[in-house]
């Protein structure tokens, strides 16, 4: 008998809402995610092996992943 196990990176959708997107340059809509390493058991995630790792943004409009900090920067209104 043999156990296939390891440790991966799991992605999870923290948030989704909208903003103005720096590469596309439209209001479109994002989703904010978190990464963790877990421990897995027959590529099945069972439980978390270290802290939140990185956070990212994903333009749902365009598709770029970009870190989180880009939430923060003022965004222009739309009139």
């Amino acid at each position: 008998m043999f156990f296939i196990f390891g440790v991966g990176p799991k992605t999870k959708v923290v948030e989704k809402s909208q903003f103005s997107c720096p590469v596309c340059r439209t209001r479109s809509s994002y989703e904010l995610r978190q990464q963790r390493q877990y421990f897995s058991l027959f590529f099945i995630p069972l439980f978390p092996m270290s802290k939140q790792k990185n956070t990212t943004v994903k333009c749902l409009h365009c598709g770029t992943v970009m870190p989180s900090m880009v939430l923060h920067h003022a965004q222009p209104e739309a009139k």
